[in-house]
């Protein structure tokens, strides 16, 4: 919704309240940063000023930037929405989780997910349980809120991991793969126990988790797993950098032991035909 300006002074239209401090001059230059142009409340007070405008037609400049600012934001959710790999056909997201069959002690934990408190404080999370309990759903459904929070999100299954790291370990630039995993506020590795890493690509995806643990500026690893943790080293090829892996993934991390049947299936129709005989003609 967008701010009503009234003698000069900004309201909030939820509060009902005026925020005296902040000038109609300070919202366009507020709305013009967000579009990355340059231009400060002196100069459009300059300009209001040569062009003898009065407050209704800087009412129009504001709301022309405030309408700018909102399809700059939508721009680049749909630009991080796309490039994060998180499917567009039928996304999914907190808002269509059936969180009616999530019971137990600490099922309203997994409601707080899309505070995305994990992503602000550097924690990893880990969905473990059976499959179709939901985990890739709410991996996803947490993507996509980073996404529409400006936060860049990356999806991809443990082996696209695999063979994404597999050819970087072949090239001569293995380190530009590891940066490209690194830069993500939000980095997705789904179905970990569904592949093999050899040693080449083990270290390399401890490259990008150590590389993670030392970000300062929000983060978040999310992993799933139909596996318990302490499987995960028939996955990965060396026991000495696998410790270390571990250890930097759970140093800070949020972990759900899922259990329960299966949500796949629900669409399912069966019905019950039986084949007879082609009827005898009578002569």
């Amino acid at each position: 919704m967008m701010a009503e300006i009234e003698n000069g002074a900004v309201f909030d239209p939820a509060a009902g309240e005026p925020a005296p401090r902040r000038s109609i001059y300070d919202l366009v230059k507020t709305r013009a940063d967000e579009l990355a142009v340059s231009l400060t409340a002196e100069e459009l007070a300059a300009l209001a000023e040569r062009s003898d405008m009065g407050e209704s037609e800087l009412q129009a400049v504001a709301s022309v930037f405030e309408y700018l600012a909102e399809k700059h934001h939508e721009t680049t959710i749909a630009t991080m929405l796309k490039m994060s790999r998180l499917p567009r056909k039928e996304p999914k997201t907190f808002g269509n989780f059936d969180y009616g069959r999530i019971q137990g002690r600490d099922a309203g934990a997994l409601r707080k997910l899309s505070a995305l408190s994990n992503l602000h404080a550097r924690k990893n999370i880990a969905l473990i349980g059976p499959h179709g309990v939901g985990k890739t759903h709410l991996a996803q459904a947490y993507g996509r809120e980073c996404c529409q929070q400006s936060f860049k999100a990356y999806f991809l299954k443990a082996s696209e991991l695999r063979d994404k790291l597999s050819k970087a370990a072949k090239s001569p630039n293995p380190g530009k793969t590891v940066s490209s995993l690194v830069k993500p506020s939000c980095l997705i590795v789904d179905e970990v126990g569904r592949c093999t890493f050899d040693k080449a690509c083990t270290d390399l995806f401890f490259d990008i988790i150590d590389r993670r643990y030392e970000k300062e500026c929000p983060n978040t690893l999310i992993l799933t797993s139909n596996y318990p943790v302490v499987n995960w080293s028939e996955f990965f090829t060396g026991d000495e950098t696998l410790l270390c892996m571990l250890d930097r993934i759970f140093d800070k991390a949020t972990v759900f032991m899922m259990r329960g049947p299966s949500y796949r299936g629900a669409g399912l129709d069966t019905y019950s035909v039986e084949a007879v005989p082609n009827a005898v003609k009578l002569k």
